[in-house]
């Protein structure tokens, strides 16, 4: 009997720990993970912009999710391993952002709205080897179009997710 009473002990202690440790891992899931992007200089049109630069895969997951907000000419520069289609998603991305997708000689092939926490891929229409993610209308609102060049001047430097 005392062998039965302890075997029932050591799993009813056993259900307990693979609930906890269930649990732990669920709710490491669902908060953000803290990355450092790298920095990256870039001009559009005339105007000059330092942006956050995701240029390996945990970055570009990690992207702008669990942003609350962007300051006004800020964004962030994908860098994908070579040109091809590209798609993107608003998992866990809270704000409305606009992106551009540009070619490795700068040419932007699409400027396209992405809407918070919206899980439909939005895929380029041409292979891109980049990606520029900025606040809803802001390229619209900079006279900045299909077509039009993005520079990317300098990449590199790391700076803190939290600004």
């Amino acid at each position: 009997m005392d062998v039965i009473m302890r075997q029932n002990q050591f799993f009813t202690w056993l259900i307990w720990v693979s609930l906890a440790l269930f649990g732990s891992v669920q709710a490491q899931e669902l908060t953000p993970q803290e990355q450092e992007f790298k920095q990256a200089s870039i001009a559009i049109n005339g105007k000059h912009l330092q942006v956050e630069y995701a240029d390996t895969w945990e970055l570009r997951a990690q992207g702008l999710m669990f942003r609350t907000e962007l300051c006004k000419d800020c964004g962030m520069l994908f860098r994908f391993d070579r040109e091809r289609l590209i798609s993107m998603w608003m998992k866990n991305t809270l704000i409305p952002l606009d992106v551009a997708f540009f070619k490795s000689d700068g040419e932007i092939v699409d400027i396209k709205q992405m809407q918070p926490l919206d899980l439909t891929s939005v895929p380029s229409s041409a292979p891109v080897l980049y990606a520029l993610e900025m606040n809803v209308d802001w390229f619209s609102q900079n006279g900045i179009n299909e077509g039009d060049r993005i520079t990317i001047l300098q990449t590199g430097a790391k700076k803190a997710l939290s600004q």
